[in-house]
């Protein structure tokens, strides 16, 4: 789920064919803002999808994300709802937060 792009952002390229402004004219567009916060965010949502839950320093691992910057994020998604933490491993919550 997602490794396509995460590997791609990770290398530093982006697609630059949907960061034009709508109507725009004259052919040119410019590379999207990014927030890479939300992108390490969902790197570990992704990571924990794939892995079933895994601890800190796994996550960290498996995103290369430092460790501090993994527990920082998992502890905002913990406090939203979307991450449960069960002894010292982390998953996804079984009913996410998300929009009906």
């Amino acid at each position: 789920m997602g490794t396509e792009h995460s590997q791609k952002d990770r290398a530093g390229s982006a697609d630059s064919t949907d960061g034009g402004v709508a109507g725009g004219g004259g052919g040119t567009t410019t590379a999207p803002t990014l927030i890479g916060s939300v992108q390490r965010a969902l790197r570990l949502v992704e990571a924990m999808y794939a892995e079933g839950g895994a601890t800190a320093k796994r996550l960290s691992r498996l995103t290369g994300i430092p460790l501090p910057t993994v527990y920082h994020l998992l502890r905002t998604l913990s406090h939203e709802g979307y991450v449960q933490r069960e002894g010292g491993a982390f998953r996804l919550s079984d009913d996410l937060p998300l929009a009906s």
